[in-house]
């Protein structure tokens, strides 16, 4: 216990510290010996991964520095972003520095030298990524580059458009790209809409095609995703292949509720104590609620990785976590990230309604009170990232708003009681 109190406490300082104005100095330490001058920095996000440290992610503005008579000029393409972690950086480099701080280092990079995604600086290299997601003939002068989502330490997309075609570059940690395009080809052999691979992996880079649909993210903010029965959302998940249970299992969010809470207290001090108390509650109920029966599942299912033709799920993105284990959770994923999007953006103001259409579908397959109180334990570990610079109040409204989604979970997965009475002859 003595040793999770002292890296919680560690993990809450470098939540502190790299949220805070402190990532000035370092910044401006490290672009200098890199031969920049750091004339502007915000930070754009926070990622806290309990155990496994916190990362900032940094956008930078930088200018040549002043260098010596008879130096020469060796200097790159100006860096835009800067990532620093307090996180255990295995294999580190001559592109990583590290900075002496407290009690912990911290590693530095400046992007896309990222030291576990060595594809990355192959993925947004426009010659070279041209060759092996397009192929012969395709001018690489020709080629845009978009780095679409970043998971420092994790996983990279990059979008590469050239002409007419498309193609989405999936960068994974050393070894992760072969395995990545087996879930695919399992999925597709399946009959489930997973992106078509456009050729082998190459540096630990998977290519793929562009799945159809629009994505779920839009049509919420359209119309509440009127013309989306929720039962395609469930069909999709019981059509993922037997073959899945023979994959590694990955734990839910729910397991680690009371870690992620500690997230989400130091991006809301003041609320500490009640965030706490949040988390434990939230453990009780998933713990004493009907998790339901082990089957295969996605792992990351919510409105961001789905895209949808006439109503129907034609797009299942990012199958990373695809594995051994519970509906309940995949459902879960998908309403707590759901719920906390008006939050985020006033357009998604018919969110409220989808919401109780989705839970009404959901319930009849899962244990309500478990449903819910995992929807809870997901939304609450999305506090944590809400909190940013460059707006008027560091996205500490966001964060509430997130923590408020959470609460009001739990007290409905309360007031249903240990075991939900609603729709538990179809469970899957």
């Amino acid at each position: 216990m003595r040793a999770r109190e002292a890296r919680i406490l560690r993990e809450q300082d470098a939540m502190a510290l790299l949220g805070s104005d402190a990532p000035s100095g370092i910044l401006r330490q490290v672009l200098a010996s890199r031969g920049w001058e750091l004339e502007d920095w915000r930070l754009e996000s926070l990622h806290h991964r309990p155990g496994a440290g916190v990362t900032g992610v940094y956008s930078v503005a930088v200018r040549p520095a002043r260098r010596p008579r008879g130096r020469p000029d060796r200097l790159e393409r100006a860096p835009a972003y800067a990532c620093i972690t307090s996180g255990s950086v295995v294999l580190p480099s001559d592109s990583v520095a590290v900075v002496r701080r407290g009690a912990g280092d911290l590693a530095v990079w400046l992007h896309p030298a990222d030291p576990l995604l060595p594809g990355l600086p192959l993925a947004v290299d426009a010659e070279r990524a041209t060759a092996f997601a397009f192929g012969p003939g395709h001018d690489p002068a020709t080629t845009r580059l978009e780095l679409r989502s970043y998971r420092p330490l994790r996983r990279a997309v990059v979008l590469a458009v050239n002409g007419e075609d498309r193609r989405y570059l999936k960068v994974v940690r050393r070894h992760g790209a072969a395995p990545l395009a087996a879930k695919h080809r399992m999925l597709r052999a399946a009959g489930v809409p997973a992106p078509l691979l456009a050729g082998e992996p190459v540096q630990d880079v998977v290519v793929t095609h562009p799945a159809p649909g629009t994505p779920l993210a839009e049509l919420l903010m359209r119309d509440g995703a009127a013309d989306v029965d929720p039962r395609r959302l469930v069909q999709v998940l019981a059509s993922l292949p037997p073959a899945v249970l023979s994959l590694p299992v990955r734990p839910p969010w729910a397991a680690r509720v009371r870690d992620y809470g500690e997230g989400a207290a130091v991006a809301l001090p003041a609320r500490a104590a009640r965030i706490r108390r949040l988390a434990a509650g939230i453990d009780d109920v998933v713990r004493s609620s009907d998790s339901g029966p082990l089957v295969p599942t996605h792992g990351d299912f919510y409105e961001g990785n789905l895209l949808i033709t006439d109503g129907a799920v034609t797009g299942l993105l990012d199958v990373d976590a695809l594995g051994p284990g519970r509906l309940v959770d995949d459902l879960a994923c998908f309403l707590g990230h759901v719920a906390v999007l008006p939050g985020l953006h006033a357009g998604y103001a018919r969110v409220p309604q989808a919401l109780l259409r989705f839970l009404r579908v959901f319930d009849e397959h899962v244990d309500p009170a478990a449903l819910r109180s995992r929807a809870a334990a997901v939304s609450l570990t999305l506090v944590a990232g809400a909190r940013r610079r460059g707006t008027d109040d560091g996205g500490a409204a966001e964060a509430l708003s997130r923590l408020e989604v959470a609460e009001q979970f739990l007290a409905d997965a309360i007031a249903l009681g240990p075991s939900g009475t609603a729709g538990r002859s179809g469970r899957r």
